[in-house]
């Protein structure tokens, strides 16, 4: 007997309504999640160097995240600040600069708050972090502008030049990198005749800048340094009586010169006389490097190649290995433990462990903004396999050119205002003084210098890096 007509199957409805149920939980599961979303601050903080910061971060709607799972990160997984999971704070993907110095807020994980603690803050931690959580559908960016005031500026003397006379002006414990700036009695800005700067190993800033002093210039000279980021400044002044100046023999203007600077020790007093000799051997230690890059640099050149076994497959070199090319197309080379297979780079034959050597490299071929190379020194145990973190605690001394703008590869990027960008380099190595400089071969001035270098006592290698087609690097044989 056949079933009555308009009546279903009592099974197959059943079925169909627990199908229907299970798909509509699932809906309002999906629905709830989506709702759940991480919140910063949405403006940047801003800290102190030495202190420590609270970075704020909380789910909303409000909800006990004890049981989820939280990572702080900077850039990616692999750069993981602070790693936390059901109650348990996970150290081991922890990178090594926060080991001892991240903590989470726990009294305040159940009402959904994930702030994060950094102790000791340094330069280095300055920039963008990323608040992650599972459950949410996306993440917070908080912004840390870390800033350092450096101390007052240290003015002295130099030689009789140009008709006048050289005053130098330093200061040190700056971050970021501070302006420095020349003004007269009247306000008026002077033009500096060069400026340089240098990085210790903690990352702050050392500045310095030189004027040319003529007679015209009349009242206190003073220099100013100041924060480009919190615009806190620091100033000194001097003092140059007018009549030095006129009708001046060399030795006149010394005696003058040594006149002015007993005066100015004077009044600095107890403090000059406690800074006096480690002044002084920092001057000629400056001197030094000074004439070694502006006279002695040509002598100092050593004969550089390319080496074809440590090169990425997309990197072509000539028969001489005196240039690298980049293709899109790889090689069919081996892969072997000494070539990089990840980022398109390569390292010079030579491996230097004492004296200083330098190598000119020149940028051929097009120019433009869409560029992308990079040149320095590297460790010889440098990592050859997968993504290589380019900085000096990898190992790596580099200065890089990428969509417009020069920059040297530290802890964070140090951005450098060149213009137009040189493209004829010399790479300078002071393996005795643990230095990596940079020079622009056109004209001698110093584009950067890495300073305390750690090369662990390994031999260190040329580096090289280019991901652009239509240019070539090529080490050149040229003078200042």
């Amino acid at each position: 007997m056949g079933l009555p007509r308009g009546c279903g199957h009592p099974s197959l409805t059943g079925h169909a309504r627990g199908l229907l149920t299970s798909l509509f939980t699932l809906l309002l599961l999906r629905l709830g999640s989506a709702q759940l979303r991480v919140v910063g601050p949405g403006h940047p903080l801003t800290a102190t160097v030495g202190q420590d910061v609270v970075l704020p971060c909380h789910l909303s709607p409000q909800r006990d995240a004890r049981t989820l799972e939280v990572r702080w990160i900077r850039h990616s997984l692999s750069e993981t600040v602070h790693h936390y999971r059901n109650g348990e704070d996970l150290y081991r993907e922890q990178m090594r600069a926060y080991v001892g110095r991240t903590e989470l807020a726990r009294d305040g994980l159940s009402a959904g708050s994930l702030d994060l603690r950094i102790t000791g803050l340094r330069p280095s931690d300055d920039g963008q972090y990323i608040c992650t959580v599972e459950d949410a559908y996306n993440e917070a960016i908080v912004e840390l502008e870390v800033s350092a005031t450096g101390a007052d500026p240290h003015l002295s003397l130099g030689g009789y030049e140009a008709g006048g006379v050289r005053v130098l002006c330093r200061s040190a414990g700056w971050y970021p990198l501070p302006q420095l700036l020349w003004r007269d009695a009247r306000g008026q800005h002077l033009p500096s005749v060069s400026q340089t700067h240098s990085q210790d190993q903690e990352g702050l800033f050392e500045i310095e800048g030189a004027v040319i002093v003529t007679g015209s210039v009349e009242g206190p000279l003073s220099c100013v340094v100041r924060s480009s980021r919190t615009q806190q400044e620091r100033e000194s002044s001097l003092h140059i009586a007018a009549p030095f100046f006129h009708n001046a023999q060399p030795w006149m203007v010394a005696l003058a010169l040594v006149l002015v600077l007993l005066a100015v020790s004077i009044g600095l007093g107890v403090y000059l006389f406690l800074k006096k000799g480690a002044q002084s051997r920092e001057l000629d230690k400056q001197a030094a490097e000074l004439a070694w890059r502006r006279g002695l640099l040509p002598h100092n050149r050593v004969k550089v190649t390319l080496d074809p076994h440590t090169a990425h497959p997309q990197l072509v070199l000539s028969q001489d290995n005196s240039s690298v090319r980049w293709e899109t197309q790889k090689q069919q080379v081996s892969d072997t433990s000494e070539r990089f297979d990840n980022q398109c780079c390569m390292l010079g034959r030579e491996e230097f462990r004492e004296g200083r050597h330098c190598w000119l490299v020149v940028v051929e071929g097009k120019r433009g903004k869409y560029l992308w190379w990079a040149m320095g020194v590297a460790r010889a145990s440098v990592k050859r396999k997968g993504w290589i973190d380019m900085s000096p605690e990898e190992g790596i001394w580099v200065v890089q050119y990428n969509e417009g703008q020069l920059m040297s590869l530290t802890s964070p990027r140090t951005p450098l205002s060149l213009s137009p960008v040189p493209t004829r380099i010399w790479v300078c190595l002071n393996c005795t003084q643990g230095q990596v400089s940079f020079i622009n071969a056109d004209n001698g001035v110093e584009i950067f210098t890495f300073t305390a270098a750690s090369f662990n006592g390994e031999s260190i290698h040329p580096w090289f890096r280019l991901e652009t087609r239509g240019i070539q690097l090529c080490l050149g044989d040229s003078t200042l």
